[in-house]
This record gives C-alpha cells, structure tokens and sequence, in this order.
C-alpha cells in the first residue's frame, strides 16, 4: 500500500469512529461537523474531502452496520435445520451489538425516528435480506420443522430481543448491576433467547398443520 493511501485509510477510519461516537451521542440533527473533525483530531476539510457531506458521512456508518447485519442473517440460511440456523443467527446478533455498541446505537436511534434518513443502499439491502430469512423461516414452517407461528412476527421478537442491550441500556443496568454489560452478559442473553425460540417454535413442530394464513 501506498504512504497516500495509507493516510487516507487511516484518516478515513479516524472520521468514522469519531462520527459513530458523535452520532450514538447527539444524534443526527444535533451533531456538527466540526465536532466530528475534533475528535478525529482533523481539519474539518478533511472531512468535507473524503466524505463530501454531513448525510454521506452519516451513510457511512450506518452502512458499517447493516453490512455485519447481513452477514448475521446467511448465518440463519447457512443449515436446513432451523435449530443450528435460528442459534446461530441469534448468537451473531448478539455479537454485533457487543463488537459495535456505537455504530448499533446509531442505527437503532435512526429506526425509532422512522428511518427518515436511512439511505436507499441500505433500505434495499435490508429489505431484500429480510424477505429471504422470512421465507427460510415461512418454509421451516410448511414442511413441520417449525410449529405453526406467523415468520413475519418471529422475525421481529428475535430482532426486538437481540438488541435490548442497545435500546434499554438503562434498564438493563439495573437488573444486572453493571454499567457495562460483559461478555458473559452477552453469552447468557445468547443462551437465554436461543432456549426461548427454541423451545416455542422447535419443541413441538406440528407437521402438516398451518396457520390459515399461509393456506391464502
């Protein structure tokens, strides 16, 4: 590599993480420019070159996000039996919001905003990604590897329930005691989540019996 791209590397590196850090804090509206280039320790210009603007800066770590997210959901499409797919794509999800608590607080503020500014790259990303876990979980369920459960719905609790530590810092606190959620924090939660999917839609398939709604 070149000393060039080096620098530009290493300076574009030093833009995003000071960005995700200013973004998880303020948010998008409230989040200035300068900020982000003071804690990169950069002239703002720098950020104006490699970026060109507040939203693509924004873009981009949004973008830092949705791709381990992808890479989580083949995890669940990776086995034909949905008891290694669903673990192992509760276990990554898991690990995401432990390996990128900031970039995963961005990206959790911007949904309960409504998305307004979530970019179209990721928006047909997401999309096209969740119909396929949908349909891997909708043909768990019509063949009987699943009991009857709506996959739409399935798919929400798993990502309601995975990113709990990310939305509910606060709360979690208190019931564990801890600032901070640990590493054994993460692993029980995994387990924890893992057990309760499992258990309700693995413990008792019912084959040949579905909700009226996939009959339609």
């Amino acid at each position: 590599m070149r000393p060039a791209d080096s620098i530009r590397q290493r300076n574009q590196q030093l833009i995003l993480q000071a960005a995700s850090e200013e973004f998880a804090a303020r948010g998008f509206d409230a989040t200035q420019t300068r900020d982000i280039a003071a804690r990169a320790g950069l002239p703002k210009a720098n950020l104006y070159y490699y970026f060109q603007s507040k939203d693509n800066l924004y873009a981009r770590v949004l973008l830092r996000f949705v791709e381990p997210l992808l890479e989580a959901s083949a995890k669940l499409r990776e086995s034909d039996d949905p008891r290694v797919g669903l673990q192992a794509y509760i276990e990554a999800r898991i690990r995401i919001t432990r390996e990128h608590p900031l970039t995963s607080k961005v990206f959790s503020h911007e949904l309960l905003l409504g998305a307004k500014q979530l970019p179209e790259q990721c928006r047909d990303l997401l999309r096209i990604e969740v119909q396929r876990n949908v349909e891997c979980l909708r043909s768990w369920i019509e063949r009987g590897l699943l009991a009857p459960a709506d996959p739409e719905h399935l798919m929400l609790f798993i990502w309601s329930a995975t990113r709990t530590y990310t939305n509910l810092g606060w709360q979690i606190a208190q019931i564990t005691g801890t600032q901070t959620p640990q590493e054994a924090d993460y692993r029980a939660v995994a387990a924890t989540l893992t057990q309760m999917v499992l258990r309700g839609v693995v413990g008792q398939p019912a084959v040949g019996k579905k909700l009226a709604r996939f009959t339609t």
